[in-house]
């Protein structure tokens, strides 16, 4: 009978290369777990990579554009476009200041990140009470806004030369067929619209 072969005292142990092969498998399959799970925080665009130079236009900015900015969730994203269907569009940064949660930390936090286009342009809405009036006086002639000039929009509730261009400019590309095509115009929201729907017409 032939004798085995006997490992020396001195001799380092080695693992059977199958053994090997499945200890290299795992360490792959756990490597490229720990990438996929943590890869992304590291990878994700900050909005000081590549939008601290223009800035978010707080005006024509979405809700997925808004959550790129420091500390704003989906919540708050949402107060911000509220406030700003609401007032018909910002009128300068400072302007955020009327979002309900954020106060003066956070506002010159956010300050570096946002811009409002055509900050010297914009018209401010009417008060209440000069909307109810508009839309006594206009109730009989309403505003045909494939056809009408800028300066016609603007004597809508709610519209100044900021929002009057928009309008121009979407309109360009494709007529307004109802009230709701408006909400192609950035700037107007649920509440702006329910203002404009009396007075405009197609």
């Amino acid at each position: 009978m032939d004798a085995q072969p006997v490992r020396s005292a001195d001799a380092p142990y080695r693992l059977p290369r199958s053994a090997q092969w499945a200890l290299a498998f795992c360490l792959g399959v756990a490597l490229t777990a720990a990438f996929c799970r943590f890869g992304p925080i590291f990878t994700r665009p900050r909005p000081t990579e590549h939008r601290v130079a223009a800035g978010i236009d707080l005006n024509r900015a979405d809700k997925a554009e808004l959550m790129q900015l420091p500390q704003v969730g989906d919540r708050r994203a949402s107060q911000i476009i509220a406030a700003r269907d609401e007032r018909g569009g910002f009128e300068h940064v400072d302007d955020l200041r009327r979002v309900k949660g954020i106060g003066p930390k956070r506002q010159e936090h956010l300050q570096p990140f946002v811009r409002v286009e055509g900050d010297e342009q914009f018209v401010k809405p009417p008060p209440k009470s000069a909307d109810k009036l508009t839309k006594k006086d206009s109730a009989g002639d309403p505003v045909d806004v494939n056809s009408a000039s800028a300066e016609e929009l603007q004597k809508l509730p709610g519209v100044g030369k900021v929002l009057a261009s928009r309008i121009i400019a979407e309109r360009e590309k494709a007529p307004f067929r109802s009230a709701e095509d408006l909400r192609r115009v950035p700037g107007i929201g649920p509440k702006t619209l329910e203002k404009l729907r009396p007075l405009v017409k197609f």
